[in-house]
């Protein structure tokens, strides 16, 4: 290995106070909420608006660190788009539905709420989910893109597949999320890292600026999951077993794609940071999609619409708990420390070749 690789996995960047306690903000978060859910509901209904407003403001800080011409570098990379559409749609939903199958196919509500998880990939979080852990923001941005455009034409489709039952998808709604999680963040977060730029410098930005935003970010995400688990704390304490019976298929479904898409994508030479992105998106949900289509096409079930919901309740911190374990297992199996790697291998095809 190069000196230049080795300074780079060598490097290690110090997390904050927020940072080094963020499993403890998230338990009192979680805490928090379902308190706030039992015995105050009316001040997660007030909060619900809030929610748009924290993703939003979790995504912005992974913009501000995006160079655009490494997007536009990105959109080349056919093999991350490959392995991200087959699973997403030709592997997920089925996977879901067999998970389903197994764990709830005595409970026809909850297992419908499942695949219905399943037919849509994440087109918000994920992006946070990809910078916590130190993926490729640039190949994340356009993985996203691919994402909101097919799960348009899939998602009835194998709706109607699976479940037997025809419905529509809100373009206008897929539109939105598209909108407010992707094209202004991403419009805010350039302008704001060019004007930081020009003012104060890149030593400024990188040592001053990103800290802080790092720390903007997991702050949102603990506010947001306050509300969250506010909005939903009344039906969790009252029927605490649909949290279990949901868990287990979400549970086993989580780890068994994202290390399997991981270990893939190693297998066909990403480097970390590539490999992580991938996973992450094949791995996250479009738990907004799926509740609406369980609110509307399954109104006459409203256990359909419940168990949607409690899916994201269970994703967040199942994804947080993935951030953590990608993160430490990045050395023992691609042997680099913060995605360093990568960083060598753009160095190298930069270079002339003597």
């Amino acid at each position: 290995m190069s000196n230049e690789a080795t300074a780079f996995n060598q490097e290690q960047p110090s997390l904050s106070l927020v940072g080094k306690l963020l499993p403890l903000w998230i338990i009192l978060a979680m805490a928090a909420g379902l308190l706030l859910g039992k015995f105050l509901p009316q001040v997660g209904k007030a909060l619900e608006p809030g929610i748009p407003l924290g993703l939003f403001v979790m995504i912005y800080p992974a913009m501000t660190k995006l160079e655009l011409g490494l997007v536009r570098r990105a959109v080349r990379d056919w093999k991350a788009a490959a392995i991200v559409i087959f699973f997403n749609y030709c592997f997920n939903p089925f996977l879901l539905y067999l998970f389903g199958w197994i764990f709830l196919r005595n409970h026809p509500d909850l297992w419908t709420g499942l695949v219905l998880l399943g037919v849509a990939p994440c087109i918000a979080m994920v992006l946070v989910w990809t910078d916590l852990a130190r993926g490729n923001g640039p190949l994340g941005i356009v993985l996203m893109a691919w994402n909101s455009l097919i799960q348009i034409v899939t998602t009835p489709f194998f709706i109607w597949l699976i479940l037997g039952t025809r419905v529509s998808v809100d373009i206008g709604l897929v539109a939105q999320s598209v909108l407010l999680y992707l094209g202004l963040p991403l419009l805010t977060g350039a302008l704001s890292r060019r004007w930081m730029l020009q003012r104060k410098g890149q030593e400024w930005f990188e040592k001053k600026a990103l800290p802080v935003l790092d720390d903007i970010q997991l702050v949102a995400l603990t506010l947001t999951l306050v509300v969250m688990f506010a909005l939903q704390g009344d039906v969790i304490l009252e029927r605490p077993e649909l949290i279990w019976q949901m868990a287990t298929p979400l549970v086993l479904f989580f780890f068994v794609l994202f290390f399997g898409v991981l270990m893939v994508s190693r297998k066909v030479g990403f480097c970390y940071a590539d490999s992580a992105t991938t996973s992450f998106h094949c791995t996250g949900r479009n738990f907004e999609l799926a509740i609406a289509i369980a609110l509307t096409a399954f109104a006459s079930r409203p256990l359909v619409g419940v168990s949607t919901v409690i899916g994201p309740l269970i994703e967040v911190p199942l994804m947080l708990a993935i951030v953590y374990l990608a993160r430490k297992s990045e050395w023992k199996l691609f042997g680099t420390n913060t995605a360093g790697l990568c960083q060598v291998q753009e160095a190298r095809a930069r270079q002339p070749q003597t």
